[in-house]
């Protein structure tokens, strides 16, 4: 991967007509999932994002990107950013990490990034928390993808 932060390589991708799905790529999620971990385990405001699943087969709806406490099997939970199951019946059910959705998918993450983190930072704020470390850093990084 390059030198470059891994927010400003998605931030770019998420505003260019083409996604590569590439290694790069993928690290750079990783470290934004990581990084998402943190600071939702330290703000603890849940947000339901935007649908990312297959918009070309009317089922946008079906999977979302959120934030809120995941329980992933009985030994492991944990606040983060995960792809959920949105449909009614499966209480929004951790299906993914960002990076580790397909290819088709993956691309649709990267452009519902800066929608996401401009509805996230919105949820910060209503909790009272964007005076806090984290809070500051989730704005910041909302502005950097905007």
């Amino acid at each position: 991967m390059s030198q470059d932060d891994p927010l400003e390589r998605i931030a770019r991708l998420a505003h260019a007509d083409r996604v590569p799905v590439t290694v790069e790529l993928d690290e750079a999620l990783a470290a934004l999932d990581a990084e998402l971990a943190d600071l939702a385990g330290a703000l603890e405001v849940a947000y339901v994002g935007p649908g990312v699943g297959m918009a070309d087969m009317g089922a946008e709806h079906v999977y979302r990107l959120v934030v809120r406490r995941h329980v992933w099997d009985t030994t492991t939970a944990g606040w983060g950013l995960k792809v959920c199951d949105a449909l009614d019946n499966n209480d929004l059910r951790p299906m993914w990490p960002i990076q580790g959705v397909g290819r088709l998918r993956k691309q649709q993450v990267v452009k519902a990034l800066p929608a996401f983190f401009a509805g996230y930072a919105e949820a910060v704020r209503a909790a009272g928390k964007a005076d806090t470390e984290a809070g500051r850093r989730i704005l910041a990084m909302a502005g950097k993808l905007s």
